[in-house]
């Protein structure tokens, strides 16, 4: 049995290897680099999204299942954004995966899309984005405050008047200062298309993306191959990754549709450094 006196002795130990380790954090989180990130893939056929993170209003109402035989694609997602679809500052209608954008790690994501052929144009719609995370380190956290910086996505691939873009930003602090890489990508809609990015993830201009629509790459060549050279972290904590629709906060007038299937993201190595 513990006397009293070596219970004291021992919490006072406890307590002070406590604030040693509080005291041991910097301002840079202790983050390892080239860590495998989840995999995964998902074709709806089990009519389910339990794996993902869920950014929408109601389910029943922004999500559903339909099928599309005549293009060899089964069970499909559809994602439907309303006019009273405002959650978390924004109009959203959005899938999230943690954990599948981490500092210096090598990943490839695919996924198939189609914009309804009923589609109203009008303003921007993320289709899928790499957002930030928080820097708890730092002093950031989701809520109550500090609030997390409200920035422009490091990286987004955007639709506007049935044009695709990609788009990035390296100011932490404002989602004013966005530019676009590479060339616009005209889209038909009721059409399917392929998306597929490799992307190497860092907070230095070692980091790059490579991405195609059908096989067709989106990013410029370098005299070299099709990888553009851009940090695309904002911090070591990594991003995380968002499909569906997003508008900021410009109010949709319509409902808008847009479908996605096979989503997969797999990590690669080994990293190759930049000639």
């Amino acid at each position: 049995m513990l006397k009293k006196g070596n219970t004291k002795i021992k919490t006072l130990f406890y307590s002070i290897g406590l604030l040693l380790l509080c005291m041991s954090c910097g301002e840079v989180p202790i983050i390892e680099p080239a860590q495998e990130v989840e995999s995964f893939y998902e074709n709806f056929e089990g009519k389910n999204t339990s794996q993902f993170h869920l950014l929408v209003n109601d389910s029943l109402k922004n999500l559903s299942y339909p099928s599309f035989l005549p293009n060899n694609i089964n069970t499909a997602l559809k994602n439907t954004l309303n006019p009273d679809d405002f959650l978390n500052n924004g109009y959203r209608t959005e899938l999230a995966m943690y954990n599948c954008a981490k500092y210096k790690t090598v990943v490839a994501y695919s996924f198939s899309f189609m914009i309804d052929s009923n589609y109203a144009d009008y303003d921007f719609n993320l289709i899928c984005q790499w957002q930030d995370l928080p820097y708890y380190n730092q002093g950031e956290a989701w809520e109550p405050y500090p609030p997390l910086r409200t920035a422009s996505p490091p990286l987004a691939l955007v639709y506007a008047d049935s044009v695709l873009d990609i788009k990035m930003n390296n100011d932490p602090n404002s989602n004013k200062k966005t530019f676009k890489v590479g060339d616009s990508y005209k889209v038909i809609k009721g059409v399917w298309y392929e998306f597929s990015a490799h992307v190497y993830w860092d907070d230095t201009d070692e980091a790059y993306i490579e991405i195609k629509i059908n096989g067709n790459y989106m990013t410029p060549f370098n005299g070299t191959d099709y990888k553009f050279y851009n940090k695309n972290l904002y911090n070591r904590a990594g991003n995380y990754f968002k499909f569906g629709q997003y508008r900021g906060k410009n109010k949709p007038e319509v409902a808008t549709v847009v479908y996605f299937d096979n989503i997969s993201i797999q990590s690669i190595y080994p990293y190759v450094s930049k000639p």
